[in-house]
């Protein structure tokens, strides 16, 4: 009697429990992924702002092929090739994003104001800003020589735009990130760096802009593209010493995050880049008369400081390829 009695219990016990289980698994609610309500397309949900340091490489590499010393036609018509499809990767990533953001508007706010240390996308928008503006370069690069003046101007206006844009986007990036956020330095990455990116790059961006611009609007060009950049290595130069002692202090990041160390080389490249070009475009932009005296005396001076300025600081960026590459 005892024996059935309990064999009728872990009979009752068995069917509640399958029953739970058969619940729980048609359950929308216990199911980890989201609701294909939520995004639309789930496939959506995986358009970030990190997506766009794709195009920042693409359009780095049209800018080297065009600026090779030693080129020939071929090199000039590889790079034409990889800037149209810098173009067509930039507008793909911006088409998915945008539908991202329709399907699901919460995540306009969440990709660039995130108070949750673990959520790192609101420090790649930087990335957007650093491809637009190589986007620009090439157009100055590529687009002018087979079009005409209206292409100058249109470069002129898009400069200035870019600069009000990215100068307001790093100031209240980073008081978001300062005010919402309480960081711990050991889980600092070079990612940080990535708001002040787009600042970076304005000083070459500018040194290219004027060869192509007349006198009175080459020179305000040139003299935002030095400040821009003395802007964005300050910066830089705050976040390599919180950087250092990150490394000094804690374990190197994990081996699937070490890669992202070579962030840290680009602040110190864009600049020596930057101070190069800026350098050897003084001629074009300075104002005139510059101090008093003629711009093309002043522009050689700056030429060879900014040569020997260049050649201080490429060995710092060197030093911190070398160091990621062993660690």
């Amino acid at each position: 009697m005892r024996g059935s009695t309990a064999s009728a219990e872990d009979g009752d016990i068995t069917e509640r429990r399958t029953s739970i289980r058969r619940t729980s698994e048609s359950s929308p609610e216990s199911n980890n992924e989201p609701k294909r309500s939520d995004y639309g397309f789930l496939s959506f949900r995986d358009f970030t702002w990190h997506q766009f340091t794709g195009t920042m490489s693409t359009g780095s590499l049209a800018v080297v092929l065009f600026q090779t010393p030693y080129k020939f036609s071929g090199l000039v018509t590889a790079g034409k090739v990889i800037f149209i499809i810098d173009l067509v990767f930039f507008a793909i990533l911006c088409v998915c994003t945008a539908l991202r953001f329709y399907i699901n508007p919460k995540l306009i706010v969440k990709s660039v104001y995130d108070s949750h240390q673990s959520h790192d996308e609101p420090f790649y928008l930087g990335a957007f800003g650093v491809s637009t503006a190589l986007i620009l370069q090439n157009m100055s690069l590529y687009g002018i020589p087979a079009t005409g003046p209206w292409l100058v101007k249109t470069c002129e206006v898009l400069f200035w735009i870019y600069f009000a844009c990215v100068l307001l986007a790093a100031v209240l990036q980073y008081q978001t990130l300062f005010v919402t956020r309480n960081f711990d330095l050991d889980s600092m990455t070079p990612a940080w760096l990535l708001p002040i990116y787009p600042l970076l790059v304005t000083g070459p961006m500018a040194a290219i802009i004027v060869q192509h611009q007349p006198h009175a609007s080459a020179s305000p060009i040139w003299i935002c593209g030095v400040t821009a950049q003395g802007l964005g290595w300050m910066v830089t130069i705050l976040m390599y010493g919180m950087w250092t002692i990150r490394l000094l202090t804690s374990e190197v990041p994990a081996p699937p995050m070490r890669p992202s160390m070579y962030v840290a080389v680009g602040p110190t490249a864009y600049t020596v880049t930057a101070i190069m070009a800026l350098g050897s475009a003084a001629s074009k932009g300075l104002p005139d008369p510059f101090l008093g005296q003629p711009p093309q005396a002043a522009a050689r001076t700056l030429y060879v400081v900014a040569v020997v300025a260049g050649t201080f600081l490429w060995l710092f960026a060197f030093w911190f390829f070398a160091l990621t590459t062993v660690l």
